[in-house]
């Protein structure tokens, strides 16, 4: 699960310079203008982007990652081994609820270190109610775990919207998926693979935290 920290200056930089590189390709490929710039379908070519070239795809994946991490924003990765907690546990809390926590514990953390507030909007899912919920009671008791936080840093509740309409949630999206990609999948083709450690170069510099808990 990735989050994606700007402020004013970064937010404008990454929703202008992700609109003219997909209003770019539109006219030169007949791609939709509205196109969401969605990491799995880019990167596998589904969906809207099934209309270009595989050459294509990454070309646009490539310069996406480069405008996002030019931008100024830092990303933070949290994430955990799910096969791992299985097998420590009898009845283990959903993943989902446990990443999130320890990514908002992460964003906190990184507004405190920078004197700054976050307020989080995430990607609509089916359990949103919950979180909010959940997100509620961490800011009354602590988000569970050795490293419980209230939160202090991270404002107001968690606003879920669809990322089709976007381009931050996007930008995060196309980001974490190279982190997991990279950190879950042993690439064969070797041109493949140097396409994927490309792209992450143009963002590893944001990238502040890495951290995947396993049980």
């Amino acid at each position: 699960m990735g989050a994606l920290l700007v402020d004013t200056d970064a937010a404008c930089s990454i929703e202008k310079g992700l609109d003219e590189l997909v209003t770019t390709d539109a006219s030169q490929s007949g791609l939709a203008s509205e196109a969401e710039l969605h990491g799995y379908e880019l990167f596998h070519g589904k969906g809207d982007w099934a209309k270009l070239a595989m050459r294509q795809q990454i070309n646009v994946y490539d310069r996406a990652l480069r405008i996002i991490g030019g931008s100024g924003a830092k990303i933070l990765f949290r994430g955990m081994d799910v096969k791992a907690q299985i097998a420590r546990y009898v009845d283990p809390f959903p993943p989902h609820d446990i990443t999130l926590g320890h990514l908002l514990e992460s964003i906190n953390e990184a507004c405190r270190a920078d004197n700054e507030y976050a307020v989080v909007v995430a990607d609509e899912v089916h359990a949103q109610d919950r979180h909010r919920t959940n997100f509620r009671d961490y800011r009354r008791t602590g988000t569970p775990g050795y490293q419980s936080s209230t939160l202090p840093n991270v404002i107001d509740t968690i606003h879920f919207g669809p990322s089709a309409h976007s381009r931050l949630l996007q930008a995060i999206d196309l980001a974490t998926f190279v982190y997991r990609r990279r950190c879950t999948v042993r690439e064969t083709n070797p041109k493949a693979r140097v396409a994927l450690d490309r792209m992450w170069g143009h963002i590893e510099p944001a990238v502040r935290v890495q951290w995947v808990w396993r049980p």
